[in-house]
Formats: C-alpha cells, structure tokens, sequence
C-alpha cells in the first residue's frame, strides 16, 4: 500500500470475501503500532491476507484512528469487498492531511472498478485540490473516456512521461494505448506499449523463471507418479467445500470463467487467492519445490491441506458447495494440488496464444515476481510454451478430474463450455452462470469493465490487427495450444 509519507499510487488485483484465520505471514510483534506498521508493508506487496489478520487484531484499540481506517480501506478494496471499502475511505477523502489525498485515489479506483462514473465525477468535482494532482488527472482522463476517447488520450500521454512514478506511467499510459487501439490506431498504439514496456518494467531473470518448471517437466516425463495419487476423499462426506480451479495465464479469461461460474448457487468464486502462494512457502521452507515431487505423508497432505482450506474457506460463502480460485500460479504447483488438495477439479482455460500475447503486452499489469515477463514478446512465447506443456503433461499423468476450455468458445458457445464445467463439479446448469454482467461481485483484476458486460467476443482474432508482429514460431504455438 502507498505511504501517506511517499504519495505514491496504488494498483492491484484481489477480490473475495471475509478475512481468514491463518494468514501464514509469520509471527506479529504484540505492539499495536508496530502491527499496523507490518499491516501496511504487507498490504502493499499485496500479501492481503497477513494485513487483515493484523488489522484484526488491533481494531479494538486503533479501529477509529484514520491511519488504521485508511488502511483497512485499502485491504477491503483488493479484496473486492467494496461496500466496506466506501464506508471506511468516504469520510477520509475529506481530510486535509495526508491521507486525504490517498483516501480520494483508492476511493477513485473503487468507482473505476465498480464502473460508478457519476461517483468519480462527484469526487473530482468536490476534491479540486486532489483533482489537479497526477492521480486526479488520471482518473478525470478515465471519466472522459466514454464520451471523448481522443481527449482522454491527449490528457493521459502527458503522465505517461518519465517524471511521474512508474506505476502512474504505467497505468496511464496503458489507458492511452486501450484508447488507440480502439481509435484504429494500432501502430502507434503499439508503439506507446513498446516504450512504456521499455521504460518501466524491471530486468527478469527469465532463465531462472523457467529452470525450475523445466525440471518439474522432466519429472513429471520421468517418475513414477503412482504415489503422489492420493484417492480424491468425497468433499461432502468430509463437510467440505470442494476446491475447482482456472488454470490459464493473465489474459486469457480466467477472471471471465470465475464470474460465470460464480452466478451459480452452488459455487463461490474467491478470485486470485494467495493460499497457493502460501503453500508454496511451507512446500519451499521444507525444500520442497514442486519440480521435486515430493511423496508427502498423510498426516502431512491434511496439515498442508488445512493451510490452504481454512482462508479459502472463510473467504467464501458457508453455503457453497464448490470454491473457484483463479490464482494466477495454480498451472506451476499441480503435483503439489494433486496431493494436497486431492478430488480438485482443474479448468484448463486456453486462448490463442497471439491474442493472450497481444493483450499481455499492451495492459498495464505489474512486471514483477510471477509476472516478470509480460514485458516482451519473446518472454511471453517462451512462457506460453512451457505452460501448455507442462499442463497438459501435468494433467495427463497425474490423473486430474479437468476440462479444457477454449477461450474462443466460451465467448461463442458460452452454454456448452459452462456446461462441461459443471460437470465435472457434478453441479446441474444454472442460468445465472450466462449472465456474468448481473453478477454483484466485482473482480479487483483488469478484466473488471469487461466483466460488468454481456459476453462479447470482439477481442477474439485481435492479433490480426498487429499481424506484423507474429511470425511462423507464433504460427506454430497456436497449433500447440489447440492440440
């Protein structure tokens, strides 16, 4: 989370529900000032889970002070519970210190996601100190969006130059590219991507990234996997919710899929999820990584099981039967589902690999951690690559209950892809899950806007717009990710 001493902007992408018991960030120093110093350094590496946990447990004795409410503003925002976020943060825009003017940007983000235009303009109009800031001129350029795409365009370039924080280039000059793609403009849009890329995204160890999924690859190649097979214990005879998740990159209609399957009764999405992340770290601490396959005890499966079901659970409704999570790194810790979290169903979401290229590249998400490559094409192809092989090699030999979806067909035959979701959930179709625009939670991702609509398909073969860019090694990955 930004500082109030530092001003800078906030960005990130969590939606879900109430806080968890268990955060697994480590022990709390027992100083209620120190917890909400550590609430605010977690909220800001976005380890959502670890602030609630600290905010919880100091808000009897600094719940009222604007500092505590400025920050619990910020964590119920990512974790998509707006309502709460708009309580704690409206009365804070008001403030003439320091946190007013960040109260006012997340507040600002908050209508953006919601898509709650005339909210932003009364905060603009009623904040003109706020307004003239970098952030309010953002926000005011996305307000006019809509209406005058081309002036919008000519009030964002300006903050995508280098004197502003990266994270404000990024996000408007992102804008900017959206707006001229959609203006025809695709060469210069392309162009502005390129730069902005360039710019703003930090060096990646792409080769370090992928070594340790080129081993698990050759595990998976190699062992005898017959022990890490668990037999899938009925979820409800153990009084549990069963746990299905999107499997498929940033992009490529993961947050879509969640939002339908969400409108049914019996299923409750809880969006990008850190329980992975922190089973990854107990996996890591024991030096454990997944490339290792590690046979696990029984005793072992159910502890690492709980580490990952009691936050997942009181993040989402009691009442559902299923839980959807699109965490973005569930495709690199599948033997490590398959034991843990055995009975998990899998959705393999699949999009042509020139349009998921396409819009990795010209959106502004963060180049950083598991991300650190959608800064260029080539280390998006090299990604795209090793992702379908080790998925669909995954899939195969550790027995997982899955599907596959084909992006372009969801958008199509939305009907047919939902129904072999279901399926495999054994859950009976459902109207609501056709209508993700009807659906009241809003996904903290950058598919928000698109989400709030019918579904659309104008995005399926966008890539031909930008044909200059693929050549025949693209050409040759698209036959792989319709195999």
């Amino acid at each position: 989370m930004p500082s109030a001493r530092n001003q800078a902007n906030p960005a990130g992408r969590r939606k879900a529900g109430s806080p968890p018991a268990r955060s697994g960030f480590g022990a709390a120093p027992a100083n209620p000032r120190a917890l909400l110093a550590e609430a605010e350094q977690l909220a800001s590496a976005h380890a959502l889970l670890g602030a609630q946990e600290r905010l919880d447990a100091i808000e009897s004795a600094l719940g009222r002070t604007p500092r505590f409410r400025l920050i619990q503003g910020y964590v119920c925002f990512h974790l998509g519970q707006l309502d709460q976020a708009l309580a704690l943060l409206q009365p804070l825009a008001e403030r003439q210190d320091a946190i007013g003017p960040l109260a006012c940007t997340f507040l600002a983000d908050a209508c953006h996601h919601a898509g709650d235009r005339p909210a932003m303009a009364q905060l603009l109009s009623s904040q003109p100190g706020w307004a003239a800031t970098p952030e309010g001129r953002l926000f005011n350029a996305r307000l006019c969006a809509a209406t005058d795409p081309e002036a919008s365009v000519a009030a964002l370039l300006p903050l995508a130059e280098g004197r502003f924080p990266g994270q404000l280039r990024r996000m408007a000059g992102f804008d900017a590219v959206k707006l001229l793609d959609q203006l025809g403009r695709h060469r210069q849009a392309w162009s502005l991507a390129r730069q902005l890329q360039c710019a703003t995204a930090p060096p990646f160890d792409l080769q370090g990234f992928l070594a340790p999924l080129q081993e698990q690859l050759e595990a998976l190649r190699c062992a005898d996997l017959q022990p890490l097979l668990p037999p899938a214990p009925p979820a409800a005879a153990a009084g549990e919710p069963g746990v299905a998740f999107v499997l498929g990159l940033p992009r490529s209609g993961t947050t879509l899929l969640e939002q339908m399957l969400d409108g049914h009764p019996s299923v409750c999405g809880i969006g990008e999820f850190q329980g992975l992340t922190l089973l990854s770290r107990e996996l890591g601490e024991q030096g454990c990584g997944a490339e290792q396959l590690t046979c696990l005890s029984g005793q072992r499966r159910s502890a690492l099981g709980r580490i990952y079901r009691q936050p997942a659970q009181r993040l989402a409704d009691g009442q559902a039967a299923w839980i959807v999570d699109k965490s973005l790194i569930s495709w690199m810790w599948l033997p490590a589902i398959a034991q843990v979290l055995p009975g998990s169903v899998v959705l393999h979401l699949r999009r042509d690999p020139r349009d998921l290229a396409l819009s990795l590249s010209m959106a502004a998400i963060r180049p950083t951690g598991v991300l650190g490559w959608v800064s260029s094409l080539d280390q998006i192809r090299a990604v795209l690559s090793i992702h379908l092989q080790l998925t669909s090699l995954a899939i195969e030999r550790l027995q997982l209950n899955h599907r596959v979806i084909r992006y372009e067909s969801l958008v199509a035959q939305p009907k047919a892809s939902l129904r072999g979701c279901l399926d495999a959930m054994h859950l009976p179709m459902h109207e609501g899950v056709l209508h993700p625009e009807r659906n009241p939670r809003i996904p903290i991702t950058l598919s928000h806007s698109q989400a709030r609509e019918p579904i659309y398909s104008t995005s399926v073969g966008r890539w031909r717009q930008y044909d200059w860019l693929f050549g025949d090694e693209w050409e040759q990955l698209a036959s792989l990710a319709c195999s």
